[in-house]
């Protein structure tokens, strides 16, 4: 296939993990939530999964689908802090997905219930590493349910750098001024900005906050963009106008899949780790249904598919067997997530985050 029929594939594809609601932040409507079927259409009420864009495939629900052909209900949200808001201002789904870094404020918000394991056939298979993250168990009782895990690190052209080891600092590397690419999130740019830098993000003095902007400044002028459009850097990387992008697991495992020569870097600073999953909201409209959605979305199927559509790792350890190593080598996924959690950097919302957002848009606005 030729480099323009895999940028022209890339752009008529399916959105990746949360392209397609980052792009409606971008226009303006984030705080819209988009029902994907009318529920006046369906036989009968079936729960809401209030989720990112790229989550309301059937391949997530293999089991309710089965005994629901239906399907669940879902509206779609940009970013953690609209999802919350939204909740927050009395929109009442059955299940949420955000991440287990932002758990505690749903919990300490009073918007979720406790999950009744017991109700969970595959909870048992689940790693014992992902039932007891921090700000997901409170008073022994489980409030969030891990499903998704992957990283934030560098996706690039192994074709079009040079590079004696791997390293954030490739985006940094002025002999790629003008093909490199970020994600337009604090979250992730500055995090990896500081894990770069060696600045401990979780205990930043002034002088710390104020060193991390100079590094996002140097890097500012080699950038093509800074991006919520992952689909565009896919795009870029494809075409060769990028070498090199910060982005999560979904774009290198795309860029593979057409053949391309990419690779998902393992930086020696260590990347970006985070486990996402699903919150049961208080007085969830469909509790029982909700209960089975949750189940299904467990079920080693609904794992599958993840890591060979998304290349994120799934929080059932009998997803592995149906995967196996070859394909887990392939996208880079190791078959335990302690391993990964082990080796990198674990996103947490540092006691300074409102001044490192409010840090990175003063850089990105010149200020």
């Amino acid at each position: 296939m030729s480099k323009d029929n895999i940028v022209n594939k890339l752009a008529m594809g399916k959105p990746s993990r949360r392209d397609l609601n980052k792009g409606l932040a971008a226009a303006g409507l984030a705080m819209v939530t988009l029902p994907m079927i009318p529920r006046s259409a369906r036989a009968a009420d079936q729960p809401i999964i209030f989720t990112w864009g790229g989550y309301e495939l059937p391949g997530f629900d293999p089991k309710y689908i089965e005994d629901h052909p239906e399907g669940p209900d879902f509206s779609l949200f940009g970013d953690e802090d609209e999802a919350f808001a939204k909740v927050a201002a009395g929109f009442t789904p059955d299940i949420a997905h955000p991440c287990s870094a932002i758990t505690k404020k749903w919990y300490d918000a009073g918007l979720i219930q406790p999950i009744d394991t017991e109700r969970l056939s595959n909870w048992g298979d689940v790693f014992p590493a992902l039932k007891t993250l921090d700000n997901t168990v409170y008073d022994g009782e489980q409030y969030f349910i891990p499903w998704d895990w992957g990283q934030t690190s560098v996706t690039y052209r192994t074709d079009l750098v040079d590079i004696d080891e791997e390293s954030f600092g490739l985006l940094w590397d002025e002999r790629y001024a003008g093909k490199l690419a970020v994600i337009d999130a604090a979250g992730d740019t500055a995090f990896v900005a500081a894990i770069y830098a060696g600045i401990d993000i979780y205990n930043l003095s002034d002088d710390d906050l104020a060193r991390l902007k100079v590094v996002l400044e140097e890097q500012k002028p080699l950038l093509r963009f800074y991006t919520n459009d992952l689909s565009s850097v896919a795009q870029g990387l494809a075409a060769g106008e990028l070498v090199a992008a910060l982005t999560w697991n979904d774009t290198a495992v795309e860029l593979l899949g057409e053949g391309l020569p990419v690779k998902f870097m393992e930086p020696k600073e260590g990347a970006l780790n985070w486990v996402c999953g699903y919150v049961l909201i208080k007085d969830a409209p469909n509790l029982d249904l909700a209960y089975e959605v949750l189940d299904s979305r467990l079920d080693p199927r609904a794992g599958a598919y993840l890591m060979t559509e998304y290349g994120y790792g799934h929080s059932n350890s009998k997803s592995f067997e149906l995967v196996g190593p070859e394909q887990l080598a392939k996208i880079g996924l190791p078959s335990d997530p302690g391993v990964l959690l082990d080796k990198g950097h674990f996103f947490a919302y540092p006691d300074r985050y409102t001044d490192i957002v409010r840090m990175f848009e003063e850089v990105k606005a010149g200020f």
